[in-house]
């Protein structure tokens, strides 16, 4: 988990699409950020936002894809240790934790591979969820009583978003990033119930469009309207008004189409959770953005019928110009 392979396009979105993004947020908020998610044992999004960070809570597996065990090689958690220990040494971190297993397992069971107990005690302003796999595919885990669990990642999401909510005291405001990675290779039969089940009226419009496309532009399309309507379900639960930016549309290493969702929260308590600024028809039709010759731009599938709205491509600009930005982000005053 948190493995991926380097790549030009990776490297784009790092540089050009998410570290702009989080500089005018540090420019907004006034201070260094908590920094939770899964680097991988190189740790390059993190070397790259560094200038911008000073704790760190990371989660790194032992043996990916097999389910943690005290008998497999700590290697990788140890290469990850050694690489944030050095961060902090030469004074670019205050500090850090590691925790040795999926996310999560870790998050959901409250303890770690190793026994270790996981919380947090500050508001973190950064989350890196860069997932090797689906959004909807269960980790497996044996219990104590020698039954099996499944854990999910949304699920693992959604018990993070109420930890940030019960922070009873901080010197950070509650507004934050979440970065999100998803491959969508493996999520064809909950794609099939996602449209069977869905409510919303305008869920059931946009569903009659997609219907009509063809793989993969078909796959990605629900995917993204699965993660906006869930997640965002998720956020507003909790009492964090989200604000969707375009998703960018890449391929891995592997030859998978990857979306990247940029989440942005802040707390916005309502009578019954915050409110739902963004509207979903407005998300929805925007167009992906693509990566090409190391340039961000409006992608569209090859002989795509889909009738879809540029949302532009600076990220900074986008958030800007949302209604969630100026709503809830900004006060009469100018910052918050």
């Amino acid at each position: 988990m948190g493995e991926f392979q380097d790549n030009p396009s990776k490297k784009i979105i790092r540089t050009k699409w998410c570290k702009p993004l989080i500089k005018f947020i540090h420019e907004h908020l006034r201070y260094k950020f908590i920094y939770m998610g899964l680097p991988g044992i190189q740790a390059l999004d993190l070397c790259e936002w560094i200038d911008y960070i000073d704790h760190v809570i990371a989660f790194q597996c032992r043996d990916y894809p097999n389910p943690s065990s005290t008998s497999q090689p700590r290697k990788r958690v140890d290469e990850l240790e050694n690489k944030l220990r050095e961060l902090e040494r030469t004074r670019k971190l205050v500090s850090f934790s590691v925790y040795d297993g999926y996310i999560e397992e870790v998050v959901l069971r409250g303890r770690d591979t190793n026994g270790n107990s996981f919380g947090q005690n500050d508001v973190v302003t950064i989350y890196n969820l860069d997932f090797c796999n689906g959004i909807t595919s269960p980790l497996e885990v044996m219990d104590d009583k020698g039954n099996v669990q499944k854990y999910y990642k949304s699920q693992a999401i959604r018990k993070l978003l109420e930890m940030q909510r019960d922070i009873a005291s901080s010197s950070r405001t509650k507004k934050f990033i979440m970065f999100l990675t998803i491959n969508s290779r493996f999520w064809d039969k909950e794609a099939d119930d996602f449209v069977t089940t869905a409510e919303s009226r305008v869920l059931e419009d946009y569903f009659s469009k997609v219907n009509k496309l063809k793989n993969p532009e078909k796959k990605v399309r629900l995917l993204k309207s699965y993660v906006f309507e869930t997640i965002r379900g998720y956020f507003t639960h909790c009492d964090f008004t989200p604000e969707f930016l375009p998703v960018i549309n890449y391929k891995g290493t592997g030859g998978e189409w990857l979306l990247h969702f940029v989440i942005i929260g802040a707390l916005s308590r309502g009578i019954s959770g915050a409110p739902r600024i963004q509207k979903a028809e407005d998300f929805l039709s925007q167009s992906f953005l693509g990566i090409k010759n190391g340039i961000i731009f409006p992608f569209k599938f090859t002989n795509s019928t889909f009738p879809e709205t540029d949302g532009g491509i600076d990220a900074v600009e986008i958030f800007c110009n949302s209604h969630c930005y100026k709503n809830v982000w900004l006060d009469q005053g100018g910052r918050k």
